[in-house]
Protein backbone atom coordinates (compact mmCIF):
# COMPACT_ATOMS: atom_id res chain seq x y z
CA UNK A 1 0.00 0.00 0.00
CA UNK A 2 1.31 3.44 -0.85
CA UNK A 3 1.69 5.99 1.96
CA UNK A 4 -1.31 8.23 2.56
CA UNK A 5 -1.17 11.93 1.80
CA UNK A 6 -0.70 12.61 5.49
CA UNK A 7 2.31 10.29 5.56
CA UNK A 8 3.77 11.91 2.46
CA UNK A 9 3.40 15.34 4.06
CA UNK A 10 5.30 14.13 7.13
CA UNK A 11 8.20 12.91 5.01
CA UNK A 12 8.20 16.12 2.97
CA UNK A 13 8.40 18.28 6.05
CA UNK A 14 11.07 16.02 7.52
CA UNK A 15 13.14 16.27 4.35
CA UNK A 16 13.00 20.07 4.37
CA UNK A 17 14.14 20.16 7.99
CA UNK A 18 17.08 17.86 7.22
CA UNK A 19 18.10 19.90 4.19
CA UNK A 20 18.22 23.04 6.31
CA UNK A 21 20.52 21.33 8.79
CA UNK A 22 18.00 20.83 11.60
CA UNK A 23 18.34 17.04 11.69
CA UNK A 24 20.08 14.88 14.24
CA UNK A 25 23.33 14.38 12.33
CA UNK A 26 25.10 17.38 13.87
CA UNK A 27 25.86 15.15 16.86
CA UNK A 28 27.62 12.35 14.98
CA UNK A 29 30.71 12.26 12.79
CA UNK A 30 32.16 9.18 11.11
CA UNK A 31 35.57 9.97 9.66
CA UNK A 32 37.13 7.76 7.01
CA UNK A 33 40.65 6.49 7.72
CA UNK A 34 42.14 7.81 4.49
CA UNK A 35 41.23 10.22 1.68
CA UNK A 36 39.24 8.69 -1.12
CA UNK A 37 39.48 8.81 -4.88
CA UNK A 38 37.41 11.60 -6.48
CA UNK A 39 34.41 10.30 -8.42
CA UNK A 40 31.45 11.86 -10.18
CA UNK A 41 27.93 10.68 -9.35
CA UNK A 42 25.66 10.38 -12.40
CA UNK A 43 22.44 9.77 -10.47
CA UNK A 44 20.99 8.27 -7.30
CA UNK A 45 19.16 4.95 -7.61
CA UNK A 46 17.93 4.86 -4.01
CA UNK A 47 19.13 5.86 -0.56
CA UNK A 48 22.06 3.42 -0.50
CA UNK A 49 22.88 2.87 -4.19
CA UNK A 50 24.31 5.29 -6.76
CA UNK A 51 25.46 5.21 -10.36
CA UNK A 52 28.80 6.84 -11.16
CA UNK A 53 29.60 8.74 -14.35
CA UNK A 54 31.96 5.86 -15.17
CA UNK A 55 28.91 3.59 -15.44
CA UNK A 56 29.66 1.63 -12.27
CA UNK A 57 27.09 1.19 -9.52
CA UNK A 58 28.11 1.79 -5.90
CA UNK A 59 26.41 0.21 -2.87
CA UNK A 60 27.14 2.26 0.25
CA UNK A 61 28.77 0.29 3.05
CA UNK A 62 27.19 0.20 6.50
CA UNK A 63 23.64 1.26 5.69
CA UNK A 64 20.36 -0.14 4.44
CA UNK A 65 17.60 2.19 3.30
CA UNK A 66 13.98 1.38 2.33
CA UNK A 67 13.55 -0.03 -1.17
CA UNK A 68 12.12 1.92 -4.08
CA UNK A 69 9.24 0.11 -5.74
CA UNK A 70 10.09 -2.00 -8.78
CA UNK A 71 8.16 -4.34 -11.06
CA UNK A 72 4.83 -2.91 -10.02
CA UNK A 73 5.55 -2.93 -6.29
CA UNK A 74 4.99 0.17 -4.16
CA UNK A 75 7.86 2.13 -2.61
CA UNK A 76 8.64 1.14 0.96
CA UNK A 77 7.83 3.92 3.47
CA UNK A 78 10.71 6.39 3.60
CA UNK A 79 12.35 5.25 0.33
CA UNK A 80 11.56 8.39 -1.73
CA UNK A 81 12.71 10.63 1.15
CA UNK A 82 16.08 8.84 1.40
CA UNK A 83 16.68 9.09 -2.34
CA UNK A 84 15.61 12.72 -2.52
CA UNK A 85 17.77 13.67 0.44
CA UNK A 86 20.81 12.05 -1.14
CA UNK A 87 20.14 13.63 -4.53
CA UNK A 88 19.89 17.11 -3.05
CA UNK A 89 22.92 16.68 -0.82
CA UNK A 90 25.09 15.56 -3.74
CA UNK A 91 24.15 18.37 -6.12
CA UNK A 92 27.25 20.32 -7.03
CA UNK A 93 29.42 18.44 -4.54
CA UNK A 94 32.76 16.75 -4.97
CA UNK A 95 32.54 13.14 -3.80
CA UNK A 96 35.32 10.83 -2.65
CA UNK A 97 35.18 7.04 -2.76
CA UNK A 98 36.94 4.69 -0.31
CA UNK A 99 36.59 1.05 -1.35
CA UNK A 100 35.70 -1.61 1.18
CA UNK A 101 38.00 -4.49 2.09
CA UNK A 102 35.52 -6.56 0.12
CA UNK A 103 35.26 -4.41 -2.97
CA UNK A 104 32.23 -5.89 -4.79
CA UNK A 105 28.97 -7.62 -3.94
CA UNK A 106 27.35 -10.56 -5.73
CA UNK A 107 25.59 -8.12 -8.08
CA UNK A 108 28.93 -6.72 -9.23
CA UNK A 109 28.38 -3.37 -7.56
CA UNK A 110 31.30 -1.58 -5.93
CA UNK A 111 31.14 -1.66 -2.13
CA UNK A 112 32.44 1.63 -0.79
CA UNK A 113 32.13 4.55 1.55
CA UNK A 114 31.39 7.86 -0.18
CA UNK A 115 32.09 11.15 1.53
CA UNK A 116 31.35 14.82 0.97
CA UNK A 117 33.69 17.27 2.75
CA UNK A 118 34.99 14.37 4.86
CA UNK A 119 31.54 13.28 6.08
CA UNK A 120 30.41 9.76 5.21
CA UNK A 121 27.12 9.76 3.32
CA UNK A 122 25.95 6.67 5.19
CA UNK A 123 26.45 8.35 8.57
CA UNK A 124 24.38 11.37 7.58
CA UNK A 125 21.49 9.28 6.26
CA UNK A 126 21.47 7.04 9.34
CA UNK A 127 21.57 9.92 11.81
CA UNK A 128 18.63 11.54 10.02
CA UNK A 129 16.59 8.34 10.33
CA UNK A 130 16.56 7.72 6.59
CA UNK A 131 18.29 4.34 6.86
CA UNK A 132 19.54 1.85 9.44
CA UNK A 133 23.05 0.70 10.30
CA UNK A 134 24.27 -2.71 9.17
CA UNK A 135 27.59 -4.52 9.58
CA UNK A 136 28.66 -7.03 6.93
CA UNK A 137 32.20 -8.36 7.47
CA UNK A 138 34.82 -7.62 6.41
CA UNK A 139 33.49 -4.10 5.66
CA UNK A 140 32.93 -3.05 9.27
CA UNK A 141 35.53 -0.39 10.06
CA UNK A 142 32.93 2.39 10.54
CA UNK A 143 30.33 0.12 12.14
CA UNK A 144 30.67 1.42 15.70
CA UNK A 145 30.23 5.01 14.56
CA UNK A 146 27.31 4.19 12.25
CA UNK A 147 25.45 2.30 14.98
CA UNK A 148 26.09 5.24 17.33
CA UNK A 149 24.57 7.53 14.69
CA UNK A 150 21.52 5.27 14.60
CA UNK A 151 21.09 5.58 18.34
CA UNK A 152 20.87 9.35 17.92
CA UNK A 153 18.06 8.92 15.40
CA UNK A 154 16.25 6.39 17.59
CA UNK A 155 16.39 8.60 20.67
CA UNK A 156 15.20 11.58 18.64
CA UNK A 157 12.47 9.48 16.95
CA UNK A 158 13.20 10.96 13.55
CA UNK A 159 12.52 9.49 10.13
CA UNK A 160 11.97 5.75 10.17
CA UNK A 161 12.06 5.72 13.97
CA UNK A 162 9.12 8.09 14.38
CA UNK A 163 6.51 5.34 14.07
CA UNK A 164 8.66 2.38 15.10
CA UNK A 165 9.85 0.17 12.24
CA UNK A 166 10.23 -3.05 14.24
CA UNK A 167 7.90 -5.85 13.16
CA UNK A 168 7.05 -8.99 15.12
CA UNK A 169 9.07 -12.01 13.98
CA UNK A 170 5.92 -14.11 14.24
CA UNK A 171 4.37 -12.16 11.37
CA UNK A 172 7.21 -12.62 8.85
CA UNK A 173 5.74 -13.47 5.47
CA UNK A 174 8.23 -12.29 2.86
CA UNK A 175 11.94 -12.26 2.10
CA UNK A 176 14.15 -9.18 2.15
CA UNK A 177 15.74 -6.93 4.74
CA UNK A 178 13.80 -6.66 7.98
CA UNK A 179 13.96 -5.14 11.45
CA UNK A 180 12.30 -7.66 13.75
CA UNK A 181 11.57 -8.33 17.41
CA UNK A 182 10.34 -11.44 19.15
CA UNK A 183 10.92 -14.06 21.83
CA UNK A 184 13.58 -16.75 21.55
CA UNK A 185 11.47 -19.91 21.84
CA UNK A 186 14.08 -22.59 21.11
CA UNK A 187 17.86 -23.00 20.99
CA UNK A 188 19.64 -25.79 19.10
CA UNK A 189 23.37 -26.11 19.62
CA UNK A 190 25.51 -27.51 16.83
CA UNK A 191 29.26 -28.02 16.79
CA UNK A 192 29.96 -24.68 15.13
CA UNK A 193 26.53 -23.08 14.87
CA UNK A 194 23.66 -22.12 17.17
CA UNK A 195 20.13 -22.01 15.76
CA UNK A 196 17.72 -19.68 17.52
CA UNK A 197 13.99 -19.96 16.86
CA UNK A 198 12.13 -16.70 17.36
CA UNK A 199 8.36 -16.66 17.89
CA UNK A 200 8.30 -20.30 16.67
CA UNK A 201 8.47 -18.96 13.11
CA UNK A 202 11.86 -17.49 12.25
CA UNK A 203 15.22 -19.25 12.55
CA UNK A 204 18.38 -17.27 13.24
CA UNK A 205 21.70 -18.89 12.35
CA UNK A 206 24.58 -17.76 14.58
CA UNK A 207 28.20 -18.79 14.12
CA UNK A 208 29.67 -19.73 17.52
CA UNK A 209 32.88 -17.94 16.58
CA UNK A 210 31.09 -14.63 15.98
CA UNK A 211 33.05 -12.16 18.14
CA UNK A 212 31.37 -10.87 21.28
CA UNK A 213 28.32 -13.13 21.25
CA UNK A 214 29.20 -16.77 22.03
CA UNK A 215 29.00 -16.37 25.82
CA UNK A 216 25.47 -14.95 25.65
CA UNK A 217 23.77 -17.45 23.36
CA UNK A 218 22.70 -19.98 26.00
CA UNK A 219 21.12 -17.17 28.04
CA UNK A 220 18.72 -16.04 25.33
CA UNK A 221 15.94 -18.61 25.77
CA UNK A 222 12.73 -16.80 26.71
CA UNK A 223 14.29 -13.37 26.10
CA UNK A 224 12.86 -10.82 23.71
CA UNK A 225 15.39 -9.78 21.12
CA UNK A 226 15.74 -7.33 18.27
CA UNK A 227 17.11 -8.73 15.00
CA UNK A 228 18.11 -7.15 11.71
CA UNK A 229 19.14 -8.87 8.52
CA UNK A 230 17.95 -10.37 5.27
CA UNK A 231 15.08 -12.83 5.62
CA UNK A 232 15.41 -15.85 3.31
CA UNK A 233 12.36 -17.84 2.25
CA UNK A 234 13.39 -21.51 2.29
CA UNK A 235 10.03 -22.55 0.83
CA UNK A 236 7.53 -25.03 2.18
CA UNK A 237 9.80 -27.33 4.17
CA UNK A 238 7.38 -28.32 6.93
CA UNK A 239 7.99 -32.03 6.32
CA UNK A 240 11.64 -31.64 7.30
CA UNK A 241 10.72 -29.97 10.57
CA UNK A 242 12.67 -26.83 9.67
CA UNK A 243 11.21 -23.34 9.72
CA UNK A 244 10.52 -21.61 6.43
CA UNK A 245 11.91 -18.17 7.33
CA UNK A 246 15.63 -17.80 8.00
CA UNK A 247 18.24 -15.12 8.79
CA UNK A 248 21.99 -15.67 8.98
CA UNK A 249 23.43 -13.30 11.58
CA UNK A 250 26.39 -11.40 10.14
CA UNK A 251 27.47 -9.32 13.14
CA UNK A 252 26.97 -9.13 16.92
CA UNK A 253 25.33 -5.72 16.52
CA UNK A 254 22.50 -7.29 14.51
CA UNK A 255 21.13 -9.02 17.64
CA UNK A 256 20.11 -7.10 20.74
CA UNK A 257 18.33 -8.16 23.92
CA UNK A 258 15.31 -5.97 24.54
CA UNK A 259 14.52 -4.62 27.98
CA UNK A 260 11.01 -5.46 29.12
Amino acid sequence: MRPTQRKASHWGAFFIACSLGFGASAQARCSLPEPGAPVQVAYVIDGDTLKLASGESVRLIGINTPEMGRDGRADEPGAPAAREFLQNWLQGQSVELVAGLESRDHYGRRLAHLSVSGLALSERLIAEGLGVAIALPPNTRLAECLFAAEQIARRSRVGLWRDGPLKEAGTVAQSGFALLQGEVTKIDNGRRTVWLEVDDRLVLRVDKELPGLAAELDQLLGKRVEIRGWVVDRGNISQSGRKRWFISLSDRRHLRILKI
